[in-house]
This record gives structure tokens, sequence and C-alpha cells, in this order.
């Protein structure tokens, strides 16, 4: 990163006189102890810690091993942590549970995660827990002495459609259905049947185990607490059956509401099962804090919407259109208030790697990070796309389908070293198409990574640093800039008489600006592959040019 500290700089900004569509960020909000966090300030890490730092050499990654790179997560500048499921479940992801209340032996145990938790508080950072408490699976005590038991004492957990229990509903299957053997990696089977979660006794149950995580001994004390949940999959009628409607209103809102008073904090995002919507629905309706920017994710990426999973990337990397862009950033902020917030991703656990998206486009990399962490809208890094990893789910038959977007981190080259979490090693397919076994972990690796200065994780961990650095990007008003140029996609974002300007070129040709426009004194604290001179910038492909400067 190059900085100008005295140079007369050319930044786009349209007179203020003249604006027609500017939007309004978040406001400030106090940061008194018991005043509400304005999560606009956070960046989320979202990792699957299965696939994180292994601390005892079973090659699973577990929570000892996370409080060991902690230090990495300060280093990187994010400041909120955001897992994947922690309970027991015979499902490698833990998305099912075999038992809520238990923590995935292969994690650790109770005492590792309550020291995990006040670890990560102690370091300043937030945690967030992944809840999926709609279903249950075989080997759940609920569905395992209720199926054909219509006298056990937990047949009121689990929806059955007769009065034998012998037709549990079931994921994914019509209503009265035989069983379906759901294959787990590495060939297990296994159900996955619903909660009956319009029995009271189910519901209370529920508000009682989210309110567990909130204060694990109830002494107010939040040091051992989660920081708030993201709920997967959300929905007002649960699986479109017509069997659990209202859900929003009647299941979700009042666990959310005995949350908040036992911590006004908790923050509560939810992914809204339609990824075609914003899910300001949701959160209006459910008393939720955010929803996933899906929408954004799709404009970034030049896809047509989906209703769910995404469409595979193509071989030809993605085309940019920065006034879609802009459109969706738009009407989001219009969607969300000073109050509520909208998530910014690339990649997660269901997706394709983002660079396998641009096929490994390193421009188109770097280009994405910026907007990921620039534009309005909160944050998400999932762990290793600031290394570019790899990855895109396949058809094997099981949930192994999306082992190579949840692979290990890499720590470093090495496959034998005992820190590095290769729990699918030599199991199958997915391992031996795995990036590991390839040359580019030569490269992907954070060990090489941290020592070249000109490296992807570097230009994440420099984009963060200025997002930290400057509240314009935290909770600043948002104007595009540069409409009617190709390929350029401007912005400005102004807060407290603080302005911040960012021009990216999003093609590989090279693409002049000159005086021809507004120009405003300021100071350039970023330049990547932008040459400036007294008449004109020129942005040399997928270049970028990021400024400040005070009214």
């Amino acid at each position: 990163m190059r900085h100008f500290t005295t140079l007369l700089l050319l930044i786009i900004v349209f007179a203020l006189s003249s604006c027609k569509e500017v939007q309004t960020g978040q406001t400030n909000v106090a940061t008194e102890h018991h005043a509400p966090i304005n999560w606009n300030n956070e960046v989320i890490y979202h990792v699957m810690q299965r696939s994180f730092y292994d601390s005892n050499g079973d090659r699973h990654g577990d929570l000892n091993g996370f409080v060991k790179k902690l230090d990495y997560l300060k280093e990187l500048g994010v400041t909120t942590i955001l897992f994947t499921p922690l309970y027991e479940s015979d499902f490698y992801h833990n998305y099912f549970p075999t038992n809520y209340k238990n923590i995935d032996a292969e994690y650790g145990t109770k005492t590792d995660y309550i020291n995990f938790v006040k670890a990560v508080h102690k370091k300043g950072l937030k945690f967030l827990m992944d809840m999926e408490t709609q279903y249950a699976q075989s080997g759940n005590i609920w569905f395992d002495d209720s199926y054909k038991n219509p006298e056990s004492q937990y047949s009121d957990f689990i929806y059955y459609s007769d009065s034998l229990n012998q037709y549990p509903e079931q994921i994914f299957m019509p209503s009265k259905s035989p069983l379906h053997d759901f294959t787990a990696w590495p060939g297990d089977k296994h159900h996955i049947v619903f909660l009956d979660l319009n029995n009271e006794n189910v519901k209370q149950w529920m508000t009682d185990f989210y309110l567990y995580w909130v204060d694990p001994n109830k002494d107010g004390n939040f040091d051992d607490g989660v920081d708030g949940f993201r709920i997967d999959h959300i929905m007002d009628d649960l699986d479109y059956k017509g069997l659990f409607t209202n859900m929003y209103q009647d299941f979700w809102k009042p666990i959310f509401n005995q949350c908040k008073s036992v911590n006004a904090n908790i923050f509560v995002l939810g992914e809204q099962s339609n990824w075609n919507e914003y899910g300001e629905k949701m959160v209006n309706a459910s008393g939720a804090d955010a929803a996933f920017s899906f929408p954004l994710r799709f404009a970034i990426a030049g896809e047509e919407g989906t209703h769910d999973m995404y469409i595979d990337p193509t071989s030809n990397g993605v085309k940019m259109d920065p006034n879609r862009i802009h459109k969706v950033v738009r009407e989001s902020m219009s969607k969300f208030t000073d109050s509520t917030f909208t998530i910014n991703f690339l990649e997660n656990h269901d997706t394709a790697r983002w660079a396998s998206v641009v096929n490994n486009n390193e421009g188109q990399k770097r280009v994405a990070a910026a907007l990921n962490i620039l534009l309005p809208g909160v944050p998400s890094i999932y762990y290793g796309q600031e290394l570019g990893l790899t990855g895109q789910t396949s058809e094997w038959g099981s949930d192994a389908n999306h082992i190579p977007v949840r692979e290990a981190f890499p720590w470093n080259a090495d496959q034998t070293y005992s820190g590095n979490a290769l729990w699918y090693k030599d199991t199958g397919e997915w391992w031996y198409q795995s990036f590991w076994n390839t040359e580019a972990i030569t490269m992907l690796n954070l060990e090489t990574q941290k020592k070249d200065k000109h490296s992807l994780w570097h230009h994440y961990k420099s984009l963060i640093s200025i997002r930290t650095k400057n509240k314009t990007f935290q909770q600043g008003t948002y104007e595009p800039l540069f409409t009617n140029q190709a390929n350029i996609i401007a912005f400005k974002r102004e807060l407290n008489n603080q302005i911040s300007c960012v021009i990216i070129n999003t093609s590989e040709d090279s693409i002049k600006l000159t005086n021809e426009d507004k120009y405003q004194l300021g100071e350039a604290i970023y330049n990547q592959n932008a040459d400036i001179n007294s008449d004109e910038i020129v942005l040399n492909g997928y270049g970028m040019l990021i400024t400040n400067s005070v009214l």
C-alpha cells in the first residue's frame, strides 16, 4: 500500500448540490456498556471450526485449537467469530443434532467451550453460535424413543402425522413417506425429522435452550455467554409444508425476545430461506437483527438470483455490472433501519469459493474483496477467503458434496503439520481433487502469503484496517459516482465532514479518468495498480484507489 500525504489527488466527487440519490447509513450509537451495539462497526469471520486448527493431532479442528489462533484473527482485523454448529451430531457439519445440549466431543468438552468463549471475550472479540433447531436426526433420543411408541415421554418433541408414531415428518420428503436414509460422510445413513414446533412444551424447551447459551451459569456476567446467534434456514412456513406457519411471530420472536431480556445486546442473524430476498420481512416479523445480503452477492458475481443454492461457477470468471451493484446497495439500505443490518459476503459453507467463481482471476478476487469490506453493510469473510482458497460443490450422493468448500485452513503447505485440520484426508474423491494435492498449495497457505506483501492476505488485512480506521466505511452515507463510466464502480461515503471515495476498475483494460469532472483535495490511503499525475488517474486492469478528505 502506498500513502500520499501532500499530493493533490483526483477524487471524483459530484457537486453536493446536484446529488440526487444520497443514501443515509446507520447512525452512530452510544458505546455505553448497556447501549445497543452498532454492528456496522463489526467484521465477521465465518468459520467451520472442524477445518480450522487441530490442537490434539486427531485432524479435527477443535475449540482449544481455535483459542491458540485468536491472535491470528486479531492480526487480520476481524472482530466477530461465527461458527457452524457445535452440538453433538453424526453429520460432520453438525447441522442435525443427536443431542442439542452436548458439545461435539471432537471439538472438546463443555469446559473447553466455556474457556473458549471467555478467551474470545478477553481478546475483545465477539462470538456468534450457529443454530438449526427445527430438526433432529436418528440417534436423538427424542426420535429413537418415540418412533412407533406413542407412549414415549418424548412424543411431544417429534411431529408425527399419525397416532401410532409411524410417520414422522421428514426433511425434503412428502408427508407420510417411509423413513428415508440420508447418506452422511463418510457413508453412514441417518434419518432427519421435524420437531413439533407447534407444541408448547417444545417451544419452552427451545426458549430455555437458547437462554442457556446467553448466560450459562445465570450470574448476569456474560463473559461465558454468546454474543448472538445465526439461525440457519429460518422460515415462516417451515419447508413450505403448511404444518408450521407464522413461525416468525409465534416461534422465533418469543425466543429472541427472551434472550434479549437477559442480555439486551444479543445479536440475531437470520439466514433467510429465499436467497432472492433481502430478508427485511424476516427481520421485521421475527425480531432478528440482520439478514444476509444475497442480492448483493448475486450482483457482484453477475449471476441471476436463485431461490436457494447458487448455480455452478462458469469458466469465464464473472462480469460485474456497477449499476446493478449500486441499485442493490441502495435498495438494501432502504430496507434496513438504524438498528437492523445486512451482512455482505462473497462465500459461505454452502457456496462455491469466490476464487473458483472467478476462475482464479486475481484481479476479480481483489475487486470483490474491496466491495465485500467497504460497501454499506456488515462484512463477513469466510475462513480462507482471505487466502483465495478454491473449491466448489460436486455430486457424490452425500453431504460430502460440500467438503470442497469446507476444506482445512492451510496454515502452511505441509500435510503432516499437526495443526492443519485435514479430517477428510484419504476418505474419497473430494480429497484427491483437493487444492492440498496440487501445486497451488505452495502459494495458498498462510505462511507463504504473510511473507509476500503483495499477497491477497495482505490485501484483505489492509482493507479491513481501512474500514476499522475510517468510520465513513462503517456508518457513512452512500453516493454512487461515475455511473455513466463503463467498467468503473465508484462511490463516496461521508460521515461527520469526512469523505472517503472508492474508485475501482472492474475490467482488465486500463481506464483514464480526467479532470473534466469535479475534483477535491484529499489523500490516497490505498492504491492498487493505479497511476496518478497532475491531470488524470489511470486505473490499470482491476486497479483501485481509496481516498480520504475533510470538508
